[in-house]
């Protein structure tokens, strides 16, 4: 699986954020389990 650009990746773990700068192959690991992409959080609305 390859590291998308701009992508933040979340482990599961210890909540470690990384932020690919550059895209390449590979897995991203932490406590030796890969990390997921990490969801969008929603904006506050403005109402």
């Amino acid at each position: 699986m390859a590291n998308l650009l701009g992508k933040r990746y979340q482990c599961s773990v210890c909540a470690a954020t990384v932020l690919v700068t550059k895209a390449g192959d590979g897995k991203l690991l932490c406590h030796e389990q890969v990390m997921e992409v990490a969801q969008a959080k929603p904006l506050p609305s403005s109402d």
